[in-house]
């Protein structure tokens, strides 16, 4: 957004406020028509605080964030507000190989399987640099320090899943998460565990790090299915990402806090233009999702305003 989004923006007058945090969102509560948005108050680095006052306020703080900041402002009343937390569950699969594979070069997701996509299974590989890989290799001390010593021959597979809503923000300040996976969300994991595995050894892959601390390594594939039939849920080493849903929008008042439009219920002057909305996590990355979702907000305000 720097190189296409941000210049227009500041073509157009927008002043850009680095270093500072969003405490609340301030509202005239005396106005005819009920409450409107007239600004924000923001913390800055020293401890001062500044009023930005506008008529309008667009949240874009993030599924994680949005619930706290409506909570501090005095606009978190409805019930779904923190509800709904999305996300796209995940865990990784490494193979080492007689040859080098040097991973963390080149495009870090180059490859994408979709075959298991209808049932809502995506594998990726997402090759990485061995400190951000490291999870799925075995041992601690010493013995890890060997494992990340050879990972230029490790190929790593990553498979997320498309979640069924099980998750709720906490808190006004700080973010407290609540997720529940949902069992149909556990096998669908289970599932691909196996097929990454089995993907592996297709490629010629001598070994097979599953990620499990009492099951960490198959070197055939009868070894592997053997391996994963003692695996559970519960032995996961299991990541998230893409939390989207907190402040959905919906023609239904009662299930979502934001109109179908973005506009924040219970008051006039407050979108919501991020992840938030969004009433679930679609099956791919969604960052174009939010993307079109926060253009869709904007052009509807700009068309009504």
């Amino acid at each position: 957004v720097q190189l296409s989004v941000l210049p227009d923006a500041c073509a157009a007058g927008t002043a850009i406020v680095t270093g500072a945090r969003v405490l609340r969102i301030l509202t005239d509560r005396d106005r005819p028509g009920g409450p409107r948005a007239a600004g924000v108050v923001v913390g800055r680095p020293d401890g001062s605080e500044l009023e930005i006052l506008s008529s309008l306020v667009v949240v874009a703080a993030g599924a994680l964030q949005t619930p706290q900041l409506l909570r501090r402002s005095g606009l978190g009343g409805h019930p779904r507000i923190g509800r709904n937390l999305s996300v796209h569950p995940a865990i990784s699969v490494a193979g080492r190989f007689s040859r080098p594979v040097t991973g963390w070069k080149g495009v870090l997701q180059s490859v994408g399987v979709e075959e298991l996509h209808a049932d809502g299974i995506l594998i990726e590989a997402t090759a990485a640099p061995p400190g951000m890989s490291s999870f799925v290799l075995p041992g601690v001390g010493r013995e890890l320090r060997r494992e990340v010593e050879e990972t230029e021959q490790l190929a790593t597979l990553g498979a997320m899943v498309a979640d069924r809503p099980s998750g709720r923000v906490l808190g006004r300040d700080r973010s407290l998460l609540r997720y529940d996976l949902a069992p149909r969300d556990a096998r669908r994991l289970l599932r691909a565990q196996r097929a990454m595995g089995r993907l592996l050894f297709a490629a010629g892959a001598e070994e097979v790090l599953t990620g499990v601390p009492h099951a960490p390594r198959a070197r055939t594939p009868e070894q592997l299915e053997a391996l994963l039939d003692t695996v559970t849920a519960r032995h996961l080493h299991m990541s998230a990402f893409h939390p989207t849903g907190t402040a959905a929008a919906g023609t239904d008042p009662e299930r979502s806090p934001a109109d179908a439009e973005g506009r924040l219920r219970g008051v006039r002057g407050v979108l919501v233009a991020d992840g938030s909305v969004l009433p679930s996590c679609p099956e791919v990355n969604p960052q174009l999702s939010i993307m079109a979702a926060a253009l869709g907000v904007a052009e509807r305000f700009v068309a009504d305003d």
